[in-house]
């Protein structure tokens, strides 16, 4: 099924945000699968002022298939998640739950096509925001939309905003095209993580260098250079990891700087996330957690003990996203 992507053309108001799921298998949840009542719960009733828009990736029908037919080099992937974390039974437990959610990385044609996708959400974003504004006679430049993005989306969008921030054929370049984004929300970041197991894993990459995240000599917020002037994608890059999720770069409190994704942001835009797993016992709760939640997990859906939950990203960060998604609005 073609990629047909979703146009909202009376926007309530001057601003709109776009959610990127983690995986590809959101469809079997729809809109459920994306935390949109706890996004409206954190901004109350400015919730109403935003066009909603979410990006799924039901149009690729061979997930499946795709993994199946990668099953060598995933084990692969696994095995080198596993020897970061220190190759015993939780770095396995993480292994098998990371591995699961990253494995679209091993394949061009998923990962190309999730980004032709998400080019082609972005830029139909684009028409609606300036299709709204104009029907109010207003300036489109004054209409923001700002990103949410989880897990393997977070790689999806920073992918997107690489491509986008210096190849003018997409027209959604930040200065040239107008096109800059009012905030960017990472939370739980495999970025970092992707890049240090990728470059230890380089022959089972396709297509390798279409992947910023790897071909960069280092991570840095996207933007489009000139040659005169930089003009970042967007006007706040926000970065969120929690302290318990092995994902964002931390295994039980502790960074783990060679999957931790430090893009240099200022202190309060890098926001390091207190959790607290039930129990009594840190390490048998995560790698319970890990080895009964990896559906939930991808879904969007995971529980609230779950230190990789979307949903719970977003309820413990209401002043956060309150904060940059609501940058010049009237009281």
């Amino acid at each position: 099924m073609p990629f047909k992507p979703v146009s909202i053309t009376n926007w309530p108001a001057d601003r709109a945000v776009l959610f990127v799921h983690g995986i590809g298998n959101a469809s079997e949840g729809g809109i459920s699968s994306f935390p949109i009542d706890e996004f409206k719960t954190a901004l109350g009733a400015d919730a109403k002022r935003f066009a909603i828009y979410t990006l799924n990736y039901d149009f690729i029908n061979d997930w499946l298939a795709t993994k199946t037919q990668l099953a060598a080099n995933l084990l692969v992937l696994k095995k080198a998640i596993a020897k970061g974390f220190g190759s015993d039974a939780l770095a396995g437990a993480i292994a098998e739950y990371a591995g699961d959610i990253f494995w679209p990385v091993l394949s061009a044609d998923i990962r190309l096509a999730v980004r032709d996708a998400f080019v082609a959400q972005a830029e139909q974003i684009q028409i609606d925001r300036g299709e709204a504004a104009l029907a109010r006679g207003d300036d489109p430049r004054e209409y923001q939309v700002s990103i949410i993005a989880h897990s393997l989306g977070c790689l999806h969008t920073y992918e997107l905003l690489a491509a986008t921030a210096n190849d003018p054929h997409y027209h959604l370049q930040p200065f040239t095209d107008h096109a800059r984004w009012q905030s960017v929300f990472l939370m739980a970041s495999p970025v970092q993580l992707i890049r240090t197991v990728g470059n230890g894993i380089r022959s089972t990459i396709p297509d390798i260098d279409s992947l910023a995240c790897l071909s960069k000599s280092d991570l840095a917020v996207p933007a489009e250079d000139d040659g005169e002037t930089i003009t970042s994608c967007t006007r706040q890059f926000v970065s969120i990891a929690g302290t318990m999720d092995p994902v964002g770069g931390y295994l039980l409190g502790k960074k783990q700087k060679w999957a931790y994704m430090d893009l240099g942001l200022p202190k309060k835009d890098a926001v390091i996330d207190p959790e607290t797993l039930i129990g009594n016992d840190p390490t048998a709760s995560l790698m319970q957690t890990l080895q009964t939640g990896a559906r939930g997990a991808m879904s969007g859906n995971a529980s609230i003990n779950d230190p990789h939950s979307w949903s719970q990203y977003v309820v413990r960060n209401a002043a956060k996203l309150r904060e940059a998604l609501l940058t010049g609005v009237a009281a």
